[in-house]
């Protein structure tokens, strides 16, 4: 078969779908040699040590690497729904998409699409009015061609049928995302003390840590405040708080925050960390903070865990389903967090890294994918 792949989203590399998609596309590539795979990418930049499209290549993806300006897509894909993808990557039998356009497909060409979770639904206000457009356009064209649908757990399968009953169920495919090999133990090697330096952060020494966008749903400002409690308890005075991830939108409430609680010298933004660095940050903090309102999935929990570190999260939707209960609380109960906080930091809490690998295993993930495609019938 012809499979035909959106990997535009790689552009954002660092975020959660961009990790989703190279991983995903990497895995296809290394364990399916009978089928062909057109990887369709288009970007007028490219993030520094934009290494992805190489490595896809190597692999055996044959990449059609486009400058489209993303308006001019939005507008084609978006809201005229007119130029086929395979205008650009020839006839297909499939085509995969895992961003919020889901171009035009040819008479024939079978759809799968991966709706990573309903932020955009059930909580409007934490985004631009023009994403919500563009997820609503997606998904209304997804169940009208009747695309078989990917989604990354049990709780936006719920959401997804809850608010789209049309949806059959059989088209909904749960395929939880794996955790890449490379997050392992670290803190033996002597390469750590080199790669936080690159941060300006200094080995050993006290830091909590968040990987992910500064957006609203992570609850950043919250985190902050937190954070700002916790240190006036004298055991915790010397932490630092380091946020790692790209600027989102609606992200200046988190930037006030730590003007007015006094935090610039305690609370560092990052901004964006190379994928082979993010390990050594994970093992060497002391807890990783992640307390998202909501979630389709949740990578960041999962990486610190298989590197050895503690995480508080939220316990709610996905989050309650894939991360060990222990390491979860109410978002908005600030007492029993803070609380759980000093307990995670105070005690060794057993950690079973290899079980969170066993369970979240991309061979697995991509075993899953290929049995869906496998079903579906070649172009005529």
């Amino acid at each position: 078969m012809k499979i035909g792949v959106d990997i535009t989203m790689l552009v954002y590399a660092g975020s959660g779908v961009a990790n989703y998609t190279f991983n995903l596309v990497k895995n296809l590539l290394k364990v399916d040699r009978e089928n062909e795979y057109r990887l369709f990418y288009s970007s007028l930049r490219r993030p520094a040590n934009f290494y992805y499209l190489s490595e896809l290549e190597k692999l055996g993806g044959k990449v059609y690497d486009f400058r489209f300006p993303p308006t001019i897509m939005q507008i084609f894909w978006g809201k005229l729904q007119i130029v086929p993808i395979e205008w650009f990557i020839g006839k297909v039998d499939v085509f995969f998409s895992s961003d919020f356009l889901r171009p035009p497909l040819l008479k024939g060409t079978k759809g799968i699409t991966t709706i990573h979770d309903l932020t955009w639904k059930l909580f409007p206000n934490y985004h631009e009015q023009r994403i919500v457009d563009a997820h609503e356009r997606k998904l209304e064209k997804t169940i009208k061609y009747e695309d078989e649908i990917i989604v990354d757990s049990k709780s936006t399968k719920a959401d997804l049928l809850r608010h789209y009953p049309q949806i059959k169920t059989n088209k909904v495919h749960i395929i939880y995302p794996g955790v890449d090999d490379r997050f392992e133990s670290k803190a033996k090697d002597e390469k750590m003390i080199v790669v936080l330096k690159k941060y300006g952060v200094g080995y050993p020494s006290n830091f909590l840590l968040y990987v992910g966008a500064i957006e609203p749903r992570k609850n950043l400002d919250k985190s902050i405040e937190l954070f700002s409690e916790l240190i006036n308890d004298d055991k915790f005075k010397n932490y630092q708080f380091l946020i790692a991830g790209r600027a989102g939108w609606k992200n200046e409430k988190v930037f006030q925050k730590v003007f007015d609680l006094n935090l610039e010298k305690k609370v560092r933004f990052l901004g964006f960390v190379y994928d082979e660095d993010l390990p050594y940050l994970y093992c060497a903090a002391k807890l990783t903070v992640y307390l998202s309102s909501y979630e389709g999935f949740g990578l960041p929990p999962l990486e610190s865990l298989s590197c050895g570190t503690p995480v508080i999260a939220g316990d709610n939707s996905s989050l309650k389903e894939v991360i060990d209960m222990k390491f979860l609380v109410d978002v908005n109960d600030k007492n029993k967090i803070l609380e759980r906080m000093k307990f995670l930091l105070e005690n060794d809490v057993k950690i079973e890294p290899e079980n969170v690998k066993k369970r979240f295993d991309w061979s697995a993930s991509t075993e899953q994918l290929l049995k869906i495609i496998q079903k579906l019938p070649k172009r005529n």
